[in-house]
């Protein structure tokens, strides 16, 4: 009985499914079966204050299994064993006999590779047992090869040492030793008498020295050029500066512009033509009747000049009062163009635009007459 009553309900729901359009079969598979009571449980959390068994744990073990057994995060047990003051705990490779034996055959970095460690794992290995850097690329300067500094030139010391010359040369200067250089002439007096007197090429050439030793030698002697290319600059000269453009001054005396330009600057003498007029206290007197474009225009100054100017004196601008728009005035706003009423009644064609804005009135517009088709 109940199977053919199964059977009867399945042809109606197909005879009814048959009138129906597609989208409306699946709306109705979609939708879901009416909703069940939910039943109250409790669900188990966590609690959030750590248990003795947990703080027990932490130091005993590094931080990271402490948060695989507990459940928490690694900051979180981290964080828990700094408040109690605990020392971390890491797990160390332990060193094996063939591995220490292998410090200091190659650099440190290159053993720390091989042997997936750090290198300052290595490192402090090494130091530890006493070991020396002997294949390492940064070689440590012994006491006795400090001894040996200087008493043989800084090529044959590098040769010796297997160093750069650039290393031994740099230890040399650095432990305030001279040099012990074979090629290396001192200067006679003979020679120091010789400079000045000629060019410094013609006095390398003479004493077969270099341009640059002799150079150095006669400015550290504070010896000058026989026959200098620079022209002393004169007291006549220096009254000239400023009087005219450097240009034009540069010209004048047959120097370069450039020349002139520095020795201006040096002796802090303004430019041609960039003195500006004082300001005088009549000029002053007018800030605080006019605005600052008036007084531009009468004073022929830039805006920004007598702005500056009134912000040094401390003189407000005087008060503009606005005229008050009358009831006259409102009645003429939207009967002719607002140039027009800008014109007639003296205000500004913003003013007036403004106005009319605030006032709600349209503007106006001209209206021609209808002619007809």
């Amino acid at each position: 009985m109940g199977r053919t009553s199964k059977n009867l309900l399945a042809k109606r729901v197909a005879k009814y499914l048959a009138t129906k359009s597609r989208s409306v079969i699946e709306r109705l598979a979609s939708k879901r079966s009416l909703p069940t009571k939910k039943r109250n449980r409790r669900v188990l959390r966590l609690p959030r204050n750590w248990q003795k068994w947990e703080i027990a744990l932490i130091g005993t073990a590094p931080d990271n299994v402490v948060a695989q057994k507990t459940g928490r995060s690694l900051v979180g047990v981290r964080k828990k064993r700094y408040q109690l003051g605990l020392p971390g705990m890491f797990l160390v490779k332990a060193w094996t006999p063939a591995e220490i034996a292998f410090l200091g055959q190659l650099p440190d970095k290159e053993i720390a590779r091989r042997l997936t460690r750090s290198y300052g794992v290595v490192q402090h290995k090494r130091t530890q047992s006493g070991i020396p850097n002997s294949a390492g690329f940064l070689r440590y300067w012994t006491s006795a090869e400090d001894r040996l500094l200087g008493t043989a030139s800084d090529a044959e010391i590098a040769r010796k040492f297997n160093r750069s010359l650039a290393s031994v040369s740099m230890r040399r200067r650095h432990l305030g030793i001279q040099s012990a250089n074979p090629n290396y002439r001192l200067w006679t007096k003979p020679e120091d008498r010789m400079l000045g007197q000629f060019p410094d090429e013609e006095v390398a050439k003479r004493l077969k020295r270099l341009v640059s030793s002799v150079h150095h030698r006669r400015c550290n002697l504070g010896i000058g050029l026989p026959d200098p290319q620079v022209r002393p600059w004169t007291k006549a000269e220096d009254a000239l500066l400023g009087t005219m453009p450097d240009e034009k001054l540069a010209k004048k005396l047959n120097r370069p512009q450039m020349g002139v330009s520095l020795r201006r600057q040096r002796r802090k003498v303004p430019i041609f033509g960039s003195l500006r007029p004082k300001w005088t206290p009549a000029a002053d007197e007018l800030f605080g009747k006019f605005s600052n474009a008036e007084i531009a225009r009468r004073l022929g100054r830039t805006h920004s000049s007598v702005q500056n100017r009134r912000f040094r004196l401390g003189i407000p601008p005087p008060d503009r009062r606005m005229r008050r728009w009358a009831a006259l005035e409102d009645a003429l706003l939207g009967t002719m163009p607002d140039a027009a009423l800008a014109k007639q009644l003296n205000r500004s064609l913003a003013s007036v635009r403004g106005h009319r804005h605030f006032k709600g009135v349209a503007g106006h517009v001209k209206l021609e007459p209808y002619l007809g088709d």
